[in-house]
């Protein structure tokens, strides 16, 4: 009897040792993994907020090619931040809600004012910016009507 139960109990703690294990690097991988879509967002975000800067700094001197250029950029790094938020790159929702102000300030008060009515009517111009300014607006929609329910 005793020798039984000392084999029994080697194999219980390696057991429990192991799913521990297990769950502790399960814990690891998910925390990686909402750090790298952190790092994806912030990445993003810096690009956007540089290139914005120039808007408040030298825009209106800038030449009309400048502005151009200017406005490639910026929206060239909404796009960008947009597909990672649209293909599920970004997956969590509190950081993807985050900066849902933004997004809708950066397409009606930039995007609106400066691309051209081509661009803007041509869905296959920054598509991604596009759709994801649309989710976002029909969220904000149906958030609105729930709350007069």
């Amino acid at each position: 009897m005793i020798t039984f139960d000392l084999i029994i109990t080697p194999a219980a703690v390696s057991a429990f040792f192991a799913g521990i294990g297990l769950i502790l690097t399960y814990w690891g991988v998910r925390e990686n993994t909402r750090t790298r879509q952190i790092q994806l967002l912030e990445s993003a975000f810096r690009s956007i907020k540089e290139v914005e800067m120039l808007l408040y700094t030298k825009y209106k001197k800038a030449s009309a090619k400048t502005k151009r250029e200017w406005d490639s950029l910026l929206f060239n790094s909404i796009e960008f931040f947009s597909f990672l938020v649209n293909k599920k790159y970004i997956k969590d929702e509190a950081a993807r809600s985050f900066f849902d102000g933004a997004i809708i300030q950066w397409y009606e008060q930039i995007f609106l004012q400066h691309a051209s009515k081509s661009d803007i009517k041509n869905q296959d111009v920054y598509p991604e910016m596009k759709a994801l300014y649309k989710e976002i607006r029909s969220k904000d929609t149906y958030r609105h009507i729930r709350q007069h329910i």
